[in-house]
């Protein structure tokens, strides 16, 4: 299986550590895509790791700074993710979580079709099929 982890700030920890502890499985492949406005991902994956003990491969890649969503669902075709993950950076004062323009974007894109989880710090589309 073949996870896409969308890093939208470094302030993302609980949401990858919710997502490896509990969504990716032992020998999968973890793609980081991390949006132009976060520089790195150093710090943050040294909060997460040892990534060793999660057992999965894991790639870091970036979007360009003109990015469309459509170069993110592109690699997930090439890549052929079985989920995305995108981080909850807000809920409403009653707790739901609070869907930005990107997240919308992934969820509603017309080339990808998938199962809408929403955990205590992530949204997940899993079970993806893609129309291509």
């Amino acid at each position: 299986m073949t996870t896409i982890i969308l890093v939208k700030t470094v302030e993302q920890e609980p949401s990858i550590r919710e997502t490896l502890g509990s969504v990716v499985e032992d020998g999968e492949t973890v793609h980081f895509i991390r949006l132009p406005s976060v520089r790195c991902l150093g710090p943050l994956l040294q909060a997460v790791n040892p990534m060793i003990s999660y057992g999965v491969d894991y790639t870091i890649r970036s979007l360009p700074t003109d990015y469309d969503v459509s170069e993110l669902i592109d690699f997930a075709i090439e890549s052929g993710a079985d989920r995305i993950c995108i981080g909850i950076d807000d809920r409403t004062v009653s707790g739901k979580a609070r869907i930005d323009d990107l997240t919308q974007s992934i969820l509603l894109h017309d080339a990808i079709s998938g199962d809408v989880v929403v955990g205590d710090c992530t949204i997940i589309l899993e079970n993806l099929s893609y129309d291509t």
